[in-house]
């Protein structure tokens, strides 16, 4: 993966298409962060998204809302009485 910044992307923009058209993925960074990946979509016309990719993409877009913080252990909820499936197959007999 080649890294490039983003006044040199701009300014050869065509050079840099033709290198993703070849399979090439470019790393764009801005300063010296990273900031986009240029990759080349697959036969669908679809890019392959990771999972956290596909996470951030669906946050951004508001459909989701990711947590602030990480999920702690749960722990289980204590039953009262019979399970819901053994009420239901005595009360079928």
């Amino acid at each position: 993966m080649e890294k490039v910044g983003s006044r040199e992307f701009k300014n050869r923009l065509g050079r840099y298409l033709r290198a993703v058209r070849k399979g090439q993925t470019l790393l764009i960074t801005d300063r010296g962060k990273p900031v986009a990946r240029v990759s080349p979509l697959d036969q669908n016309g679809d890019s392959e998204l990771t999972f956290g990719e596909l996470l951030k993409k669906l946050e951004a877009e508001g459909k989701i809302r990711l947590p602030k913080r990480p999920l702690g252990k749960f722990r289980a909820v204590p039953s009262r009485g019979k399970p819901a499936s053994q009420m239901i197959i005595e009360d079928r007999r």
